[in-house]
């Protein structure tokens, strides 16, 4: 008997998450370990991306929801 493995339900991008909520930054698609590129508000480099894929510090991101 083989067991399926719980696959992590595909990136959908969009209102992420609801307004109001918090996000989450513990996914690894918000860390681009290769590469730091310039912040898409304050132009300082990070490696931290928003949930839509722009470089964004997690600071502003949250402040934006």
């Amino acid at each position: 008997m083989t067991r399926k493995r719980d696959k992590k339900p595909p990136f959908e991008p969009g209102c992420v998450p609801a307004p109001g909520g918090l996000l989450d930054w513990r996914d690894s698609q918000h860390y681009d370990h290769w590469q730091m590129r310039p912040c898409a508000l304050c132009e300082q480099p990070t490696p931290m991306r928003s949930h839509s894929g722009e470089p964004v510090h997690k600071v502003f991101a949250s402040l934006i929801i």
